[in-house]
């Protein structure tokens, strides 16, 4: 079973057009709505490919209700989400002028510290009934407190379980602060190639420039790093070892969720215990196959299958 972590759930609107005109009426067929918000696509994805999943997070207002009514909808999940006063956010993605996407995302509801212990005492409670084998941190936070992951990861180690699997898809402060502390790590982390530039302070622009950073004392006791490099694939650092991913063009429908899409086939993978080279196939090919659907978070198992033989993983030391 995986339990994913959503903190800031959305509704999300696709809107799709040849050409995008700024300070003009521009007219759109009818968006393609689905529900996101990282852990919930990455929990679509490990749902799809075969695991038990358990969406856990926050929803509110006339939003939130309608969210959660479509979550039960697909019957793809157990849902454990708490209620907030605040109205759950909105997502707008517009797929314009070939394969360019512009982004209008809303900040979504404030989560308190009680309300995200809250949260995690529910996942506790549940756990002492039923084992889980990952549980996933993913996307953004509403809160004033820039420690807030960080505190949340030390209480899954120390109340919850010292070992299980704990990976979070997370940016900016949050990340930073988990980064620089002494205390605990989380299994995984997956910053793409710029968001590993702003961690470092330096631009990186290449894989050849990537590799050699992820030796900086910052990841020292993380297990996995990936770091996302778009249509190059990606580089990844499983304990004292170095892979380059690598990944054929595809023609994309709608690249929004395809990280969490990763994410989401990394959990599925290392729940079957896959090795190293299969569970990056796996994964990466994920990330491909929801960038062909207009929804996000979703895969096609066998189109899955065909890229992992089209993905090649090389050990680069």
């Amino acid at each position: 079973m995986i339990i994913t972590v959503t903190m800031n759930p959305s509704l999300d609107h696709a809107y799709f057009i040849d050409q995008f005109s700024l300070g003009r009426v521009n007219r759109f067929l009818t968006p393609k709505k689905s529900i996101g918000g990282k852990g919930i696509n990455a929990g679509r994805t490990a749902s799809l490919s075969g695991s038990k999943v358990i969406l856990s997070g926050f929803l509110g207002g006339d939003l939130g209700d309608l969210v959660g009514r479509d979550l039960k909808a697909e019957n793809l999940f157990e849902l454990m989400m708490l209620s907030v006063p605040e109205e759950t956010r909105r997502a707008i993605t517009v797929m314009h002028d070939g394969n360019v996407h512009t982004e209008l995302i809303e900040s979504g509801p404030k989560v308190s510290d009680e309300l995200a212990f809250n949260l995690m005492n529910e996942i506790k409670d549940k756990l002492e009934k039923e084992n889980a084998s990952v549980i996933t941190i993913n996307g953004s936070v509403n809160s004033s407190n820039k420690h807030l992951y960080k505190d949340l990861l030390k209480y899954i180690r120390s109340e919850i379980n010292p070992t299980i699997p704990v990976l979070m898809d997370i940016s900016g402060e949050q990340l930073l602060s988990l980064l620089d502390s002494h205390g605990f790590k989380p299994t995984f982390i997956k910053p793409n190639i710029h968001e590993l530039g702003e961690l470092l302070g330096k631009s990186i622009s290449s894989k050849e420039v990537a590799i050699k950073e992820l030796s900086n004392e910052l990841f020292d006791g993380i297990e996995y790093i990936m770091i996302s490099c778009g249509s190059e694939g990606a580089l990844f650092k499983a304990g004292d070892k170095y892979y380059d991913v690598t990944i054929p063009k595809i023609k994309i429908i709608n690249p929004t969720g395809s990280g969490d899409a990763t994410v989401g086939g990394f959990a599925y993978a290392l729940e079957q215990k896959y090795s190293i080279v299969d569970t990056l196939k796996y994964s990466m090919a994920c990330g491909m196959s929801n960038a062909q659907h207009a929804e996000v978070g979703v895969i096609n198992k066998t189109d899955v299958e065909i890229f992992m033989d089209q993905i090649e993983v090389k050990n680069i030391c």
